[in-house]
């Protein structure tokens, strides 16, 4: 039962994205702007901000949901948590907020708190790819070795 609503949800979520992908490609530009600017890009932004809410929120609800269901195995479902905190407290420490200089730029958003916290962002991501490739190449030795 619950197999089938998930593959459900799936295909749902799966037609929205496409869906607003198609009208993001093919929707026209916006009149009178010095670059291409699709119409709907505040719409897939937004629709893009939505899943990677939905998808942290799944990703702590279940864990979180584990501890109270299963205490013993507690430890095991806070390691990756933990291990994820250090690795965006590492990456917000290599942050670096000074302000760039941007010619002919006059906005609001080169400040050191935006620019911190989009430089933690870039890291988190580096390191997280930096650990995927190496965990690829690492348990393939591994399988290799033994």
């Amino acid at each position: 039962m619950i197999r089938k609503l998930l593959n459900i949800l799936l295909i749902v979520l799966l037609v929205i994205t496409f869906t607003i992908l198609g009208m993001f490609i093919f929707g026209g530009d916006v009149p009178n702007q010095l670059y291409p600017t699709p119409v709907y890009t505040s719409l897939l932004l937004n629709w893009a901000f939505a899943l990677i809410i939905i998808a942290a929120i799944v990703a702590l609800a279940f864990p979180i949901a584990r501890l109270a269901t299963r205490p013993a195995q507690a430890l095991k479902t806070l390691i990756p948590i933990v291990l994820f905190a250090i690795i965006v407290l590492i990456a917000y420490f290599m942050a670096d907020g000074t302000p760039m200089k941007i010619v002919g730029y006059s906005g609001t958003d080169n400040v050191p708190s935006h620019l911190i916290f989009t430089d933690t962002v870039l890291k988190t991501m580096y390191i997280l790819f930096g650990l995927a490739v190496l965990s690829i190449f690492g348990s393939e030795l591994y399988r290799k070795f033994r």
